[in-house]
């Protein structure tokens, strides 16, 4: 008895490698978009941990529990060397700040950030205090005052680009802002404990405070769901 063999025809070999290809097409760019949104986090949880020493180091070296007794209330003291990795001091003004700042295409002052829901809008970023770190990070820090409903107290905010001037240069991907409290705390907002994350997704993806990305980044597990 003989037995025919049987292989896929040449047509038959390209319809397969067209549907692989168009599959890796529709693939290849979600995976590539979770990859940098991971990349991004895990850069920004880094930035946010050397945010966090600094308060405890802070209170130790002024032998303190509150940071209204350290450099943090004072710009100028708490973007050093002596606190940071610098690299480049950006000044304390909108001019010398935009130095070092994502800024528009005609080189104003004017920081531009793109939104998540419209990415031909812009944002004005930090005009305030800001230093380039050494991993290449910009980072600018404020005095803000307001009283929290726990009996603690913002202090100051810092607001930060987790990569430069590298892309995508965007609020809630590579661009955040954080509130210091005195007691050494990093939060969101003042109301960030009776938002839910996606009160606060909404109000990141809107544009309403780069502040409500970070809280819904960390309240989403270190992870940019949005």
């Amino acid at each position: 008895m003989k037995f025919k063999s049987k292989a896929f025809t040449l047509t038959e070999l390209l319809v397969a490698l067209g549907i692989i290809g168009a599959i890796a097409a529709m693939s290849i760019p979600s995976l590539m978009n979770h990859i940098n949104r991971q990349t991004l986090t895990t850069q920004l949880k880094g930035l946010i941990g050397s945010f966090q020493q600094l308060t405890t180091d802070q209170m130790v070296k002024y032998k303190t529990k509150s940071l209204t007794n350290t450099d943090f209330t004072d710009p100028a003291k708490l973007l050093t060397e002596e606190n940071f990795a610098m690299a480049q001091d950006c000044g304390d003004t909108t001019a010398g700040a935009k130095n070092c700042w994502k800024t528009s295409a005609t080189g104003t002052a004017k920081i531009q950030y793109r939104l998540l829901s419209n990415t031909n809008t812009g944002i004005a970023g930090p005009g305030y205090k800001s230093i380039i770190l050494k991993n290449g990070a910009i980072v600018g820090y404020r005095l803000t005052s307001e009283d929290l409903t726990d009996g603690d107290k913002m202090i100051g905010e810092f607001c930060y680009d987790i990569n430069g001037n590298e892309p995508p240069n965007m609020s809630g991907r590579d661009y955040f802002c954080t509130f210091v409290t005195s007691r050494g705390k990093l939060i969101d907002t003042a109301d960030g404990t009776t938002l839910t994350v996606d009160e606060k997704i909404r109000k990141c993806t809107e544009g309403h405070g780069a502040n409500y990305c970070y809280g819904a980044t960390v309240d989403s597990g270190w992870k940019m769901t949005y």
